[in-house]
């Protein structure tokens, strides 16, 4: 153990070699070193609490301006960690400026027995607290007004570094940034200019005793009326994918994209692009309806969520805005109101969501019947779009009777190996050495095979069935 003193001159030394350093001199250094102060110095979560004060409290607000900042860079998160502080700190302030409103006015109330008049003792509690100059009312507004010039200070810096666009070109679709565009102001082109020529004297035009015409009037004929503007068709999807998100959709993509029923059953093999498909359609769905519910269900969260993930890249792809979903809701929102939220296969927790304009539910065929008894009435009202998406699993459940329904309103999309242009023949061709023959039939063949002690499938069961005769009338033995 060293003795006092060689931790003496240990020390000395430290301090004459620390007398000697200028910091870091590399990039990388300084980037460090700027990391550990912000880590470990004034804007620390400890910096800004006091004993007895909600650290979940703080940690909601902290989580609110990072969704709604999304600082990139240490700057930036230098500056919305400082406004946080400040949010903090003014919260503290009003909180301490009420207890002491109170405290007066226990003081008004003792003075004043016989007074029950509750709005003449408050005026004189409010007296009371600002007669005297700088006293403790005036601290707490002199505090508080300092705390709201710097927090303005620090948004108008977030907003130069920023440097967010225009956003009423094609590829934010006249979305809200951060709420600070009007969502009403239509979507429009850039202005171009027009092709004229002068005139080369003023323009003169004659005064006449006749009246002049009425250029609005109040109520136009009917023919004048103009026609409506045609909604946009669904083959607009495609191109708006092309353009925003470089997607070229395939054979069977696009009929998922531009199918417009609202009863759309997909059935397709593993790894064909059909979860990517349904996430460029929610996106549009999102981003073209204003105030639109879109959820997206499945056997297991898991899987919802692998929708909801890929439309989530797709949006920042997009640079939309994202913000947080409701409570207690796996998802996020647009600034246009609309959400996408992921369910999982429970009907107690998704009978809340009502009048939804798109369901997905991805791998149908596992999915509980429990599930579709609950998704189904919300689109009463609505009359929006229920799209199931699976590969095969049996001959049984909802998605295996919906496929195999005569007279159906839901419209069938079959996908194939074959039209999957991103799978090999090659790569199919060891799927099919890997495995058995029925699962590869279920898998990648898009074939309803029967489970294993089912000597008899549905299919031929149901060909064998006759409606043209009453079993039980008396001569139908006679009529075969």
């Amino acid at each position: 153990m060293p003795t006092l003193d060689q931790r003496t001159e240990r020390a000395q030394r430290a301090r004459a070699n620390g007398a000697k350093s200028n910091g870091p001199k590399t990039p990388e250094g300084m980037q460090r070193s700027q990391s550990a102060s912000y880590k470990h110095g004034l804007y620390a979560t400890r910096g800004h609490m006091l004993p007895g004060e909600s650290n979940d409290e703080f940690l909601e607000i902290k989580a609110l301006e990072y969704a709604f900042w999304q600082p990139n860079g240490f700057q930036a998160e230098l500056l919305v960690n400082e406004l946080i502080g400040y949010l903090w700190e003014s919260k503290r302030i009003v909180a301490a400026k009420n207890d002491h409103m109170h405290d007066l006015l226990i003081t008004v109330t003792n003075n004043a027995p016989h007074c029950h008049d509750q709005a003449k003792l408050n005026l004189d509690t409010e007296k009371l607290g600002v007669q005297s100059v700088n006293g403790t009312i005036d601290r707490f507004n002199a505090r508080l007004a300092f705390y709201n010039r710097e927090r303005e200070r620090i948004i108008r810096t977030l907003l130069r570094l920023e440097k967010r666009t225009c956003t009423s070109g094609p590829s934010q679709m006249s979305l809200e940034i951060n709420r600070r565009q009007n969502s009403e102001l239509p979507q429009t082109n850039d202005a171009q200019p027009v092709e004229g020529t002068l005139a080369e004297a003023p323009y003169i035009v004659e005064a006449t005793s006749d009246p002049l015409p009425e250029s609005f009037p109040a109520k136009p004929d009917p023919e004048q009326t103009p026609d409506p503007e045609p909604e946009p068709q669904p083959e607009e999807i495609t191109a708006w994918a092309a353009q925003n998100l470089d997607f070229k959709a395939d054979a069977i993509q696009e009929q998922i994209l531009t199918e417009p029923n609202t009863r759309i059953l997909v059935l397709g093999p593993r790894q064909a692009g059909k979860s990517t498909a349904a996430a460029v359609r929610v996106l549009h769905e999102a981003v073209h309806k204003p105030n639109a519910l879109i959820l997206l269900a499945s056997a297991s969260g898991r899987q919802s969520g692998q929708i909801l993930h890929k439309t989530r890249q797709m949006a920042r792809f997009m640079d939309i805005e994202l913000f947080t979903a409701p409570p207690q809701c796996e998802g996020f929102t647009l600034a246009n109101g609309a959400s996408v939220i992921a369910l999982p296969d429970n009907e107690e927790k998704i009978r809340c969501f009502s009048a939804p304009s798109l369901i997905v539910v991805d791998e149908a065929a596992f999915a509980s019947d429990t599930l579709f008894t609950a998704l189904e009435p919300m689109l009463s009202v609505s009359n929006g779009t229920l799209m199931l998406l699976s590969t095969p699993n049996g001959q049984t459940g909802y998605f295996y009777e919906k496929w195999h329904q005569q007279n159906s309103p839901w419209t069938r999309i079959l996908g194939t190996l074959e039209d999957c242009p991103r799978i090999s023949e090659e790569a199919i061709k060891k799927l099919r050495e890997s495995m058995s023959e029925e699962t590869f039939q279920q898998e990648f063949d898009c074939q309803f095979v029967a489970a294993g002690g089912q000597y008899i499938s549905l299919e031929t069961f149901r060909k064998c069935l006759r409606d043209d005769f009453d079993l039980f009338a008396p001569d139908w033995e006679r009529s075969l």
